[in-house]
């Protein structure tokens, strides 16, 4: 009888021991690195080529108006290269670029939700609030800068005066009255035209179907602090100012009518 009794009190602490262990046992989570979804946008999606808009009659002025730009395809800088995951709110960059044959316009629609001046000099003016774009004529694979390959920097200094802009090309300011620049701010951010003849950018005229290298970046340096985002259109990683081989394909195509 007292047999009986130890083995069913035994069994009943195994099955109360068992009970709690069910009861109290860890749920499976997702990884705390698991990155959070981005409404509307793809993170690491990119477009597979840039478009060179081509047209010897009609090309944009640059007045700080924008009317040239609209209904014209162009690129998003959504490779978040670093600065958190990406959000498209806090800051983003949609670039457009047409040509005449003999110069380069650049328009650019930056969301930015802290949009400042930059007041750097221009060789160090990554670490504000401005844009760039790397643009290349040898499509050959190579991983170090040829005499073609150029790095522009678009930096705006003033929210009054939308033609207070500073240029640098390849880290230094450059000053000619046939580079044009505006720059104006709006509630989102700022919007950005230019225009560089490509003899500025140590390149010859360029023809239709031709095929190019690109690359976009917005520096988004928020609460006048150092640089705290940076976005890219094609390289994930912070190594288009050294290496061409990191930029994207482009190619001159006709304006659409």
């Amino acid at each position: 009888m007292k047999k009986g009794m130890i083995l069913a009190a035994g069994l009943s602490s195994i099955f109360v021991l068992s009970s709690c262990l069910t009861v109290n046992a860890k749920k499976i989570v997702p990884p705390p690195y698991t990155p959070p979804k981005v409404e509307g946008v793809k993170v690491g999606e990119k477009e597979s080529l840039s478009k060179v808009y081509y047209s010897t009659s009609n090309f944009p002025k640059i007045d700080g108006l924008f009317e040239e730009w609209q209904n014209l395809d162009g690129v998003h800088t959504h490779e978040q290269v670093y600065g958190g995951l990406l959000d498209p709110k806090n800051a983003d960059g949609f670039f457009v670029v047409r040509t005449d044959g003999e110069n380069l316009y650049i328009y650019a629609d930056v969301t930015d939700n802290d949009a400042g001046v930059n007041a750097y000099e221009a060789g160090q003016a990554w670490r504000g609030d401005s844009v760039e774009f790397f643009f290349g004529t040898d499509t050959s694979k190579h991983n170090s800068f040829k005499e073609s390959d150029v790095r522009v920097r678009i930096i705006p200094r003033s929210k009054t005066d939308k033609f207070d802009v500073s240029i640098g090309i390849n880290d230094q300011e450059v000053q000619s009255d046939d580079i044009k620049a505006a720059v104006v701010y709006g509630e989102k951010g700022y919007q950005v035209e230019a225009k560089f003849p490509l003899s500025i950018l140590s390149n010859k005229p360029l023809k239709l179907n031709q095929n190019l290298r690109f690359d976009f970046q917005v520096n988004d340096a928020d609460g006048g602090k150092e640089r705290t985002g940076l976005l890219h259109w094609n390289s994930p990683n912070d190594n288009t100012y050294a290496d061409p081989a990191s930029w994207g394909n482009a190619r001159v195509v006709a304006l659409p009518e």
